[in-house]
């Protein structure tokens, strides 16, 4: 873990690391459903999709398909998975709402990955997988803590019908 960049694959996988963290970031700040949103979103979405891509060309760990990759293909599913409702022509409250739950956890995988890349970098933190794991988990653990406060707030804003702070796409 010498060297922050290995190959190409590995400068494209940082560029577009740091700005899906960016905008990934800006998404869960921004007020939902706005221009501003909507394009942030897809700068995210775009980021996040050239990143996916470019994990598959670095096999620098392990030397050939690894767990990362494994975690690359979880971060495909909850990106696609977040993005289906919003290509419907007619969106229901409810498909506000399972986007809005869908692109969370895409981008707290992100930032769960981001943590773990930079905990191991730490001389004697521990182990490679002692530095992943806990980073991973304490991420976790603070995302899925403030999703279980703040999911009745969100419900009510961007779910079961209140949606008067969408603009029409």
């Amino acid at each position: 873990m010498d060297k922050l960049i290995s190959n190409n694959f590995g400068l494209v996988h940082l560029i577009s690391g740091i700005l899906a963290l960016v905008f990934g970031g800006a998404v869960l700040i921004l007020k939902k459903g706005t221009k501003l949103h909507r394009k942030a979103g897809y700068i995210y979405v775009f980021n996040m999709a050239i990143m996916i891509l470019s994990s598959f060309g670095i096999y620098r760990l392990f030397g050939k398909f690894g767990p990362f990759h494994y975690l690359s293909l979880v971060s495909t599913f909850t990106l696609v998975a977040g993005m289906i409702p919003m290509f419907k022509k007619v969106r229901t409250p409810k498909d506000y709402e399972i986007h809005f739950k869908r692109m969370y956890w895409s981008v707290v995988g992100l930032y769960a990955a981001f943590a773990a890349e930079s905990f191991v970098r730490i001389p004697k933190f521990g182990s490679f997988w002692e530095a992943v794991a806990w980073s991973f988990v304490l991420v976790f653990i603070i995302c899925f803590i403030t999703f279980l406060k703040m999911r009745p707030v969100w419900s009510q804003k961007f779910g079961k019908g209140r949606l008067q702070n969408v603009e029409n796409p």
